[in-house]
């Protein structure tokens, strides 16, 4: 008869490594994480307390010189306190203004989308502000600064570009005007040239009429994009190929008009004389 050994655990299993070592072990780290979340939550009430026993100017100073030094997140907190506490004072306008600045100057694409939504909110709160030009300004710039390549969406540009208009047509005289404008035809000429390609795409794949589609938006909205002797080029291949030469010829004509010098005129058909009809003459005079 066959018996089954028992099997016996021994106890003393639990006390031998590695499982001896790992309990002083999580232990040490239970101790610290508490610490740590100790230590976290004194340093939070040491700074309340001694932002609410500072002058507001001199908390403004403060974070405005951390923030300087980029140390951005210690420094915030000092400006947030001021323009959070004093929203009607004008060191609390100014600190708002400042605190938006701080994620603009961290120049990363959380930091833009934060700074986007406080100039928003700075506007929305002060639209009389002394600065306000500045903080359409920089607006419009946190989308300028997030703008994609021609070949990509193009959400970006197009907030840029609304921005930058409404900044020029509200602040012409602003000492931001003129990079404002500069940037703003930047915007304008990458526009069409996501157009242009997404044109071009079409066109190449023999979808004409959506080719013509995109072209002809192109060239109503943007007629001073510096491409635009290709655009009707192009334009008129779409349509020649649809089976409108009138069309075709209209364009080509424009093209060989406006953009004598180009290299795409040298691409166009050559033009055909028009029919001359013999006349004879007989001796007498008569024909």
């Amino acid at each position: 008869m066959r018996v089954e050994r028992e099997h016996v655990v021994d106890s003393s299993w639990f006390n031998r490594r590695p499982w001896g070592t790992a309990v002083p072990l999580l232990a040490v780290l239970s101790a610290a994480f508490l610490w740590g979340c100790s230590s976290s939550t004194d340093a939070a009430a040491k700074l309340t307390r001694e932002l609410l026993s500072m002058p507001k100017e001199e908390a403004y100073a403060r974070g405005e010189a951390l923030v300087a030094k980029k140390k951005y997140e210690v420094g915030r907190q000092y400006l947030r306190f001021v323009a959070e506490n004093y929203a009607s004072d004008p060191i609390g306008k100014q600190a708002a203004l400042r605190l938006a600045d701080s994620y603009f100057d961290e120049k990363t694409p959380l930091g833009y989308m934060e700074a986007q939504t406080r100039y928003k909110d700075f506007r929305n709160r002060y639209p009389s502000h002394p600065r306000a030009d500045y903080a359409l300004f920089r607006l419009a710039q946190t989308s300028d600064r997030q703008a994609e390549q021609p070949e990509r969406d193009q959400t970006n540009t197009r907030l840029a570009l609304s921005s930058y208009r409404e900044f020029l047509q509200s602040f012409p005289d602003s000492p931001w005007a003129s990079e404002a404008r500069s940037r703003y035809l930047i915007m304008r000429n990458l526009m069409a040239e996501h157009e242009f390609r997404v044109a071009n795409f079409y066109l190449h794949r023999r979808a004409y009429l959506a080719a013509k589609g995109r072209y002809d938006g192109l060239l109503a909205a943007f007629p001073d994009y510096k491409g635009i002797d290709r655009v009707l080029y192009e334009a008129g291949l779409a349509v020649r190929k649809m089976g409108r030469g009138d069309e075709a010829t209209t364009l080509w004509s424009r093209l060989r008009t406006d953009f004598p010098e180009s290299i795409w005129v040298r691409k166009l058909p050559p033009v055909k004389a028009a029919p001359t009809t013999a006349i004879s003459i007989t001796r007498d005079g008569s024909r």
